[in-house]
């Protein structure tokens, strides 16, 4: 369920900014369009699952699951998820060609009886190294940050090589992810 709504808030968050441009499409969003399209296409149909366990820096032990999905043998889409008490916490990145073109980070409080709310988001577009755009909803707590372009780059390269160390062992006792017909 989390899952559609972050996808559904990037092509809302796209459909936006493709409005804000006055009706006319640049080249770097038309490509970041195809890349989230296809990749969340793919992800409905097969999606790799692991988890790791971490501790914060108050040595609590956090579970973070990881999912990812692969096109043409590289990833095109992975994302992170834990939960800190009542909050879940969600990152998700969309690769073309091993450089991210996207990039979103949620908080979400989420009681047992109530609306999972959003407490801060951000989502942002980039073509190489740059940060081309991003939306902020809400306020970032300290631990996180905000989406900086030096930031935002350097926890994308973090995650990204948590996700190729740990892919091979995933995939080490299968042939490969299966995908669905």
């Amino acid at each position: 369920m989390k899952r559609q709504f972050v996808g559904w808030m990037t092509m809302l968050v796209g459909l936006v900014l493709t409005q804000k441009a006055s009706g006319q499409r640049f080249d770097w969003r038309s490509r970041i369009d195809e890349v989230v399209h296809l990749a969340d296409s793919l992800s409905l149909l097969s999606q790799q699952t692991f988890h790791i366990n971490k501790f914060t820096k108050n040595d609590r032990s956090v579970r973070e699951t990881w999912h990812y999905t692969l096109h043409n043998g590289r990833v095109i889409i992975f994302e992170v998820h834990y939960f800190v008490d009542s909050t879940e916490y969600i990152e998700v990145y969309y690769l073309d060609r091993d450089h991210v073109v996207c990039m979103e980070q949620y908080a979400i409080l989420n009681p047992h009886l109530d609306d999972d709310r959003i407490l801060w988001g951000e989502v942002g577009f980039f073509q190489g190294d740059a940060r081309r755009q991003y939306v902020t909803m809400g306020n970032p707590d300290h631990e996180t940050g905000t989406m900086s372009e030096w930031n935002a780059l350097n926890r994308f390269k973090g995650r990204y090589r948590e996700l190729l160390a740990n892919r091979p062992l995933l995939e080490k006792d299968r042939k490969g992810p299966i995908f669905g017909p």
